[in-house]
Order: C-alpha cells, then sequence, then structure tokens
C-alpha cells in the first residue's frame, strides 16, 4: 500500500428536482447534500451525505463530523476495510466517510466494490428496480409519468388524502407493477386495504404505511394482507431490524439511516435470514450514494434508487436501466464518476 498521505476534502451542495417532488412530509424542489472526497496519491473516492429537510441531521452537523474525524488511521487495504469502523456520531457523516473509503480502496486495487469486495460475482441481479412518481396534481399525472424512465416496478407516494381516486388515476396511464409509500401517511388498516384493493395483483409492496412507532398497525395489515408491508422510518438500524421479523414482511434499507455500506449490506443478510424481504431505498442522492447502494443489488428484491432519474443536476454519472435493471458502467469502485469538468469548490479539512 501506498505512504502517500490521505487528503480529506468536502463540498456542500445542493441536488435540483427536474420537478417539484412532493410526498407526505411535504413539497420540495431540491435536497441538500455534502459531498466528500478522499485521495491518496493518484486515487480518489468519493462519498455523499444527503439530507432530506426531515433529518434531524444538518449541513453543519455532517461538515463538523467530518472535521471531528481523526485521518491518521490504518487503512491497510481489503482486509483492513472490512473491520473499518469510522467513530462519528452521525449516521450521515458516516455513510459519506466509509463511502469514500470503500471507493478509494477498491480503485486503488482496481477492483469491482460488488463482486470483489462483498463477494457477489456469480450472484445474478434479480432485484426489480422503480422509479417514483412523487405527489402530483391528477391533471398532471400523464405528464409527469411521461418523463419517467421504464421500469418493471412504478413506485407511488400517496398521502392519505384522496389515494384511492390517485392510484386510479395512475392506473389510467401506466401499466406497470405499483408499489405504494405513504411515508407514514394512513391512519387506519382499512384505509390501507381500500388501496390495496383497487391495484388488486398489480401491487407488489406498500412501504411505512403508519407512524414509525405503530408497530401494531404495521402488524395487524401485513397480517390482513398478503403484501409485503416494508418497513421504512420504524427500521433505522440493525437493533429495529431484530424486533421487525412478524412484523413487517420486508425492510427498506438506506445509507443515511443506518451509516453505511457495511453495515447496510450485514442487514440485508440479516433481514433474510428473519424471513424478511429487502428493499434499497435512497433519500434522493446523486448517481454516487444510488451508484453504491446498488452494488447490493444482488442482495435485495427490490431497489429503489432511482435518484440520478428525478435529478437536474446530477455530478456523477455511470449509473444506468439496462433492460430494467440497475447497472454501473465502470469497472472498479462503484463503477460511477464525477461529470466531466466537475469542480464544486472543495474544502480541504487538515489532520
Amino acid at each position: 500500500m501506498s505512504a502517500a498521505p490521505l487528503e480529506l476534502v468536502y463540498a456542500p451542495y445542493r441536488l435540483l428536482f427536474k420537478r417539484p417532488f412532493g410526498t407526505a412530509h411535504g413539497l420540495r424542489d431540491g435536497t441538500d447534500c455534502v459531498f466528500v472526497r478522499l485521495r491518496r496519491g493518484g486515487f480518489a473516492g468519493y462519498g455523499e451525505a444527503t439530507l432530506p429537510p426531515y433529518l434531524s441531521e444538518t449541513l453543519s452537523s455532517v461538515i463538523q463530523g467530518f472535521k471531528n474525524h481523526d485521518l491518521k488511521l490504518e487503512l491497510n487495504g481489503i482486509k483492513g476495510a472490512k473491520t473499518w469502523r469510522p467513530n462519528v456520531g452521525s449516521m450521515a457523516t458516516r455513510a459519506a466517510l466509509s463511502m469514500a473509503y470503500y471507493d478509494l480502496i477498491t480503485k486503488e486495487k482496481g477492483i469491482s466494490f460488488s463482486t470483489e469486495y462483498l463477494g457477489l460475482r456469480g450472484i445474478r441481479n434479480e432485484a426489480l428496480a422503480m422509479v417514483t412518481l412523487g405527489l402530483t396534481e391528477l391533471a398532471d399525472v400523464q405528464a409527469a409519468l411521461s418523463e419517467l424512465p421504464a421500469t418493471e416496478v412504478l413506485k407511488v407516494k400517496l398521502s392519505g388524502v384522496g389515494d384511492v381516486h390517485y392510484v386510479k388515476e395512475v392506473l389510467r396511464f401506466d401499466g406497470r407493477k405499483l408499489f405504494v409509500d405513504a411515508n407514514q401517511g394512513w391512519e387506519t388498516v382499512e384505509h390501507a386495504l381500500a388501496v390495496v384493493d383497487v391495484i388488486g395483483d398489480r401491487l407488489v409492496g406498500i412501504e411505512q404505511p403508519f407512524r414509525k412507532d405503530r408497530w401494531d398497525l404495521h402488524g395487524e395489515l401485513q397480517r390482513r394482507t398478503s403484501v409485503p408491508v416494508y418497513g421504512d422510518e420504524s427500521i433505522q438500524g440493525p437493533e429495529d431490524l431484530e424486533r421487525s421479523a412478524g412484523i413487517f414482511g420486508g425492510v427498506n434499507i438506506k445509507l443515511m439511516k443506518c451509516g453505511g455500506l457495511d453495515v447496510a449490506a450485514e442487514m440485508a443478510v440479516r433481514a433474510r435470514e428473519l424471513g424478511m424481504r429487502v428493499m434499497l431505498g435512497c433519500m434522493s442522492e446523486s448517481s454516487l450514494g444510488c451508484g453504491a447502494m446498488a452494488q447490493l443489488s444482488p442482495l435485495a428484491d427490490v431497489v429503489d434508487l432511482d435518484g440520478p432519474w428525478l435529478l437536474a443536476n446530477d455530478p456523477f454519472e455511470g449509473l444506468v436501466l439496462d433492460e430494467a435493471r440497475l447497472r454501473c458502467t465502470g469497472t472498479s469502485g462503484f463503477g460511477v464518476r464525477p461529470v466531466q469538468g466537475w469542480d464544486p469548490g472543495w474544502i480541504p479539512i487538515v489532520a
């Protein structure tokens, strides 16, 4: 391993949506994030901390986490990477730092993170890829759908108000299987079952229909339908996952919740052991964050990593839809790269 010093820099950035994106949390035009670059010698690894407004973490708290991090680490290749745990309190900070580290290490070795580091070579990616239709005015549904790429599954955001009518409008214009996400916006199991009944056998999943603390309602809904109910806000990390079996049928794993690719991979494996389905999600990350998470696709049933298709200013490239499956075009690291000429104004952190 090269003895060259590590250089850590960061850059605040705002990812902008092509059109305003609506959920039960509200309407927004973009997402604040912080990119980080970890460089050694001629190689650079990149990480991303994406911070939608409903998270408690902020740009300043994530940046402070970078500044508090000790770069005097034992970064001794792939073997060391598997036991490396950045000691920071912020999940988003940890996710970005570990992402940059794994990207750097695998680029130095000239290997793929998925096939070589995770050992997923030869495992076929069967995960269904989704793109998301945010909450949209009824008159604009057809136009919004026309802007989305072709996938096997369409994810539809719902709010708890007028959902049945809204879903019927989506069904008029789109023939894909549906996955609905209420973002904690529903209040009764009966409301949920009415939506299930309208969609019928085209429904492949329901995500976080009730408040995150209403495990009773989620368990009741799962008992009354064969459609998997996926926990998102209710399942933040490994401890929540352990108590989820028998209540939720699946888990939505996100880097900004669990704190990094290493934890995400462990949760995906454990969910399988618990008999649960696995969904890989994002918080509207760029092609970097989504491309990093896409490395776990062979461990998943569905992937909701559509951030790049919703963004107007994605600064990374290389994540593509290939026959309705997500694929990264590069051969080392995560297989994604910065757009040529992109310079966000990197700010150095002195170790």
